[in-house]
């Protein structure tokens, strides 16, 4: 036979754990995510036209920040779901499979990073300056702010 976790005879007392705020944390959680995918549009935009490896760089961690707060988003609206006699914890476990998910996803885009980093070292791409002009890597004279 199953247990329990119903409130009858059962209470946490004063010293119960609640967060409180909830619809705050999910509105600011919202709010990161609405930034940081504009943010990650305009990075993604400036890194092609220029193909600067730092913008596209850049816009991969803020699309990682993007999967992250969406991804704690759903986590913390399915961990606010009651208990049911099956799970009897809940939702709970989403919050921290989201971070999981999150971890790898991290490494994942490291990966990447490193890759192109190294790809771009044997053949270095022309980037895009100021108006235009094409610059390669070595070819800025220091002292000087014109190329060669």
């Amino acid at each position: 036979m199953g247990h329990s976790h119903s409130q009858e005879g059962h209470s946490h007392g004063s010293g119960g754990h609640s967060h409180g705020g909830g619809s705050q944390n999910s509105r600011a959680l919202a709010t990161a995510l609405a930034i940081t995918a504009t943010y990650t549009v305009v990075e993604v935009i400036g890194g092609l036209i220029t193909g600067s490896l730092a913008l596209l760089a850049d816009a991969a961690h803020l699309l990682s920040d993007n999967f992250s707060l969406g991804l704690a988003l759903f986590a913390f609206w399915l961990s606010a779901k009651p208990p049911t006699p099956e799970r009897s914890f809940g939702y709970k476990r989403a919050e921290i499979l989201a971070a999981l998910l999150n971890g790898m996803t991290l490494v994942v885009i490291s990966i990447w990073i490193f890759y192109e980093a190294y790809r771009r070292f044997q053949d270095p791409p022309e980037i895009l300056g100021e108006c235009g002009s094409t610059k390669r890597p070595g070819n800025f004279e220091p002292g000087t702010e014109t190329l060669r």
